[in-house]
């Protein structure tokens, strides 16, 4: 291709900028890197990037993100088209749900085959549109949508995947795994009977194998034959019009047909005409408006735009490259350093995930992303670690390869067995670089960094701040399948959560702050749980955290449990308590007994942020005997109800939340408490008429807070989440929103006089 010389980067942001959210507001990270699908409408060009899409207005260059924030219904695109007549982009998610987006913005929700319960693999391939229609490839069989109705016509189940499908004359084709196979539109296409074979009649390929796609062109039907290249049928006379041997797929749009692999990219006017350009990357291609422009999807090139200007000369209109955002959509590990939110874009559970090795930064003061993409061509980073003297310098722990060092942008040093004291599964075997599993970072107070080392004799691993250094055998925990995380408690013992399997539970250690000396260490395994009923039945224990209070929390198989202050420690007994709910029924039981606990928080409130497998997200008090949220995919923005991983910035209240299909946050009312009243403040202040509610942020843990009129009059009463205090303008005594007028504040902390600490004005 003709070298580019009208050229121009959007460096598209992912977030709107101002630092300030609303209480109770939620914000999607969604990754937009790997550009796959791209379809071209009126106005707007739209694409899908790790499953997630945006779309490019073409006269103002503008760039919008769509998310079930603003208006999806779901998570995952796996197919994208544009039906020209009805003027709407048709979107298919993974799990089946279809929304129908107009290029006013407007969707509108079809979620039939996501609620069919005939259906178990729901998986959409393709769509393709002809007049007010769009006809869905699933791997069940063909959908037929009728968008202008916004309704399902047909549904037909062929007893095998369709790849791709066309309409030409009267007749429609489907590619499936067994074949061509052809219907007429005049059909009931619902009965599979009235689905026949067809015969390409290409004698050097098989009937039932070869064609990978479909399409129409001109007065015949192309297909895209595997290893071969396209033919074109019509009537008895087949003809190869390209040989080619990696073709990705083919298309007709504008009256043209698109063949293109990785690099290559085929436009054909005619049979016998097409021209040729080399482009880096190409993963779809869209063509709808003008028939000299192109559009095509490039991976992790972002979007582009081209225009011919001449036999096998292109000129770009515009290349739009997703920088500001994650890298990618997993969430293994997070935690919050200072104002930055760190990912561990890895993971792992009975076997490697085998993603590459990614650290994700976000600041939340400049709103910016930083991606440390693929360590060292590592696999499945594991957890990091934040040198607590330099944010700059980072260590990374991956589930195979070992931990490595980064300083600034570079990978200082990596360390395996051959140069630390960590070790491999397989010493001596060509395999052993790849087998070093190291899990579960920290720094204590003394910059050691302290690790887990799995499924070798030496669990517990120390690099010293000295840069020297120690392992320890345990017996206890040798050989354990799965050490995961370590939380360093208020008074130094070390907690270790086992996941699964060999060596499943907990394991404490008091190393009496002498890493060097291990003679006087105190230590435990607990290979079960038990409260005051006995063993609780668990059998993975999946995280743990200590709460402002100093009781210890962990995550399990059967729920939350936690652990007092006085039964604490390496001490050979350690009695749980479990959360015990009373139904309106009176009822009682354990909660989320038979669910697993994948992450738990604790706000600047105390209270629990609990992640499940599959139940969504709680938010419960302090003592977890109350429910004050429960999110779900289904109430809310979140993107799964599988949630991976969480952390909190206690400056703000946002609470970050890794889910299976990405990140998302929710701004809640708990902030850290303050040292002392000199920075309290309101917002909004003023209150205007459209604000429900004001915010008092900035007090002491637990204050006590009062509101009252000029006249001291007591409008309202309550206690501090952390350092926030939310009123919603309403005299606590009779409901009624107060007048217009300016409000005090009063606050004071546990067994202290109380002050005016802020003023707020109320304007109606």
């Amino acid at each position: 291709m003709k070298r580019i010389f009208l050229h121009f980067i959007l460096a598209a942001s992912v977030l709107v900028a101002g630092a300030a959210q609303s209480v109770d507001s939620w914000r999607s990270y969604l990754s937009y890197y790997n550009t796959s699908i791209v379809a071209e409408g009126n106005d707007y060009i739209f694409a899908v990037a790790n499953g997630s899409l945006y779309s490019y207005r073409k006269d103002d260059n503008s760039i919008r993100y769509y998310s079930k924030e603003n208006g999806l219904n779901d998570t995952q695109i796996l197919a994208l088209a544009f039906n020209s007549s009805e003027k709407t982009f048709i979107t298919a998610y993974s799990n089946g749900n279809i929304d129908l987006i107009s290029e006013n913005h407007t969707i509108y929700n079809i979620p039939f085959l996501m609620s069919s319960s005939n259906v178990q693999d729901k998986t959409v391939n393709a769509i393709f549109t002809h007049n007010e229609y769009a006809y869905l490839s699933a791997n069940f069989g063909v959908i037929a949508l009728n968008v202008k109705k916004k309704e399902i016509k047909e549904t037909c189940f062929l007893d095998a995947p369709v790849s791709s499908l066309t309409i030409l004359g009267d007749s429609i084709y489907a590619c499936t795994g067994k074949g061509v196979l052809t219907a007429a539109l005049s059909d009931n296409l619902i009965n599979p009977n009235n689905w026949r074979p067809f015969s390409h009649g290409i004698t050097e390929a098989s009937e039932t194998d070869s064609v990978l796609r479909l399409c129409t062109f001109g007065d015949g039907l192309c297909l895209l034959l595997k290893n071969r290249g396209v033919y074109w049928k019509s009537g008895g006379e087949v003809r190869r019009i390209l040989n080619h041997n990696s073709l990705k797929s083919i298309k007709t749009e504008n009256g043209k047909l698109l063949a293109f692999s990785a690099s290559e990219l085929y436009i054909f006017s005619s049979l016998t005409e097409y021209d040729k350009g080399g482009i880096s990357n190409i993963a779809d291609v869209s063509s709808l408006k003008d028939a000299s422009i192109f559009w095509l999807a490039t991976g992790q090139g972002g979007l582009a735009g081209i225009r011919r200007i001449g036999q096998n000369q292109y000129q770009s209109l515009a290349s739009i490259v997703n920088a500001d955002c994650p890298k990618y959509n997993y969430n293994a590990f997070m935690q919050m350093q200072g104002n930055k939110l760190y990912i561990a874009g890895g993971g792992r559970w009975s076997n490697r995930l085998f993603r590459p090795a990614t650290v994700m930064a976000y600041d939340t003061d400049s709103l910016k992303w930083k991606n440390h993409a693929d360590i060292g061509g590592a696999q499945d980073a594991t957890s990091i670690a934040v040198d607590p003297a330099d944010e700059n310098h980072i260590f990374v722990s991956t589930w195979g390869e070992g931990v490595y060092e980064i300083k600034g942008n570079e990978i200082a040093a990596h360390y395996n067995h051959t140069n630390s004291a960590l070790s491999t599964i397989y010493p001596g075997a060509a395999v052993a670089y790849n087998y070093i599993r190291a899990e579960g970072l920290i720094f204590d107070r003394g910059r050691n960094l302290w690790m887990t080392n799995s499924e070798v004799a030496t669990t517990v691993v120390v690099r010293k701040a000295d840069g020297t250094w120690r392992n320890f055998n345990y017996p206890d925990i040798a050989n354990a399948t799965l050490a995961d995380k370590i939380l360093i408690d208020a008074n130094g013992y070390k907690w270790i959560n086992l996941v699964r399997d060999r060596k499943s539970g907990i394991f404490v250690l008091d190393d009496k702050g002498t890493i060097d000396d291990s003679a006087d260490d105190e230590s435990y395994y607990y290979s079960s749980l038990s409260d005051v009923m006995g063993d609780i039945g668990a059998k993975e224990f999946t995280c743990i955290v200590e709460d402002l209070k100093g009781e210890i929390w962990i995550g399990t198989n059967r729920g939350p449990v936690y652990i007092s202050v006085p039964s604490r420690g390496p001490k050979g007994t350690m009695l749980c308590q479990r959360i015990i709910r009373t139904d309106e029924y009176g009822l009682s039981d354990y909660f989320l007994k038979d669910e697993r606990i994948n992450a738990i928080a604790v706000d600047g409130g105390n209270r629990k942020w609990l992640g499940t497998e599959s139940s969504g997200l709680y938010l419960v008090s302090e003592n977890g005997l109350e429910v004050i949220h429960h999110f779900t995919s289904a109430n809310s923005p979140l993107l799964s109800d599988r949630i991976e991983s969480l952390a909190i910035n206690h400056q703000t209240g946002e609470v970050f939340i890794g889910t299976s299909n990405g990140l998302v946050s929710f701004t809640g009312d708990a902030i850290k408490g303050a040292e002392s009243y000199t920075n309290v403040y309101a917002y909004p202040n003023p209150v205007r008429p459209e604000d429900t509610f004001v915010i008092i942020s900035g007090l002491m843990a637990e204050s006590n807070v009062k509101i009252t009129d000029s006249r001291g009059s007591l409008l309202f009463q309550g206690r501090s989440n952390g350092g926030m205090v939310r009123w919603n303008c309403r005299n606590q005594n009779n409901g009624k929103s107060v007048v217009s007028g300016v409000y005090f504040v009063l606050a004071s902390s546990p067994g202290a006089a109380e002050s005016v600490v802020a003023k707020i004005a109320v304007v109606r």
